[in-house]
């Protein structure tokens, strides 16, 4: 009877150590009135639904398939968040990575942002971002690579994902689908091998998130005019970092975000026809 007992409280606990290693409805398979169970969106009942089910899948019977929407004249960016009402699920674990599988439609300067926060009681302890800026019509991984910066272990984790723009508001009818999310390994990292770069990159800010200074590394192959901006969502510059013509090579800024709010910002890198977005997490 002892030997029972003590069998059904391993199993116990390890059923309720997995229910705190996995994302809710991470594949949407499953909807209730017009929503993703467990998690909230943009959509507006009886206005406007921007968020619905789709069954262009990457596994299983549907996705979350979202779009920019016209309302009233105006851009509405599709938004999910997990949880809810976004408040997050449950997490026991220093996680180092959430990945998914995606499609999307981006028109003009459009950006596909799926961001990771973690939170420790009522403060985020850390996070990550994977930005997606070319559009693809086949079912492609992306990672958000966790950055900690506290020793903590999170009690609660915070997905979101959206569709925003580095030259102000989104164009209508930009669009994603979104499956299978889940936790796995960080992606890998390359190292630059040579001081004179043979192409034109601009790399994830270190640390990210970040509290109020981080870096940014960008290489240019040949000497020519570069721009580097700081924008916040709604494309408004709120830093420019550089504006000058520089020689080829590999260059590290330092971004000093002190006067800014927390939240999430884009940066910017125009240099001879090239030009790529990333973003980046202020948290205070």
């Amino acid at each position: 009877m002892k030997r029972f007992a003590i069998v059904l409280i391993i199993l116990t606990c390890t059923a309720a150590a997995s229910s705190f290693a996995q994302i809710p409805n991470a594949g949407f398979e499953t909807w209730v009135s017009g929503n993703p169970s467990d998690w909230s969106t943009s959509n507006i009942p009886g206005t406007l639904i921007n968020i619905t089910q789709s069954g262009v899948s990457h596994s299983g019977s549907s996705a979350v398939s979202g779009v920019v929407a016209d309302f009233s004249g105006f851009s509405y960016s599709p938004l999910i968040f997990s949880g809810s009402t976004g408040e997050g699920f449950p997490v026991g674990a220093r996680h180092e990575a959430v990945h998914g599988w995606y499609q999307c439609d981006l028109l003009g300067m459009d950006i596909l942002l799926v961001f990771v926060v973690m939170v420790q009681g009522d403060s985020a302890i850390g996070g990550g971002t994977a930005t997606i800026t070319q559009s693809t019509s086949v079912y492609t991984e992306l990672v958000a690579n966790i950055i900690y910066f506290s020793p903590l272990v999170p009690d609660t984790c915070i997905i979101y994902a959206s569709i925003s723009s580095s030259g102000g508001q989104p164009e209508i009818g930009s669009s994603f689908l979104l499956d299978d999310l889940s936790f796995g390994p960080l992606s890998a990292v390359e190292e630059p091998t040579s001081a004179v770069p043979e192409v034109y990159s601009l790399d994830q800010n270190f640390p990210n998130p970040f509290n109020p200074v981080t870096t940014i590394q960008y290489s240019i192959p040949r000497s020519g005019r570069v721009t580097l901006g700081v924008y916040d969502l709604l494309g408004r510059e709120v830093s420019r970092l550089v504006d000058e013509v520089q020689a080829a090579g590999v260059y590290k800024i330092s971004f000093d975000a002190a006067g800014l709010a927390s939240g999430v910002y884009l940066y910017r890198l125009h240099a001879d026809g090239y030009s790529d977005v990333k973003s980046l997490i202020l948290l205070k």
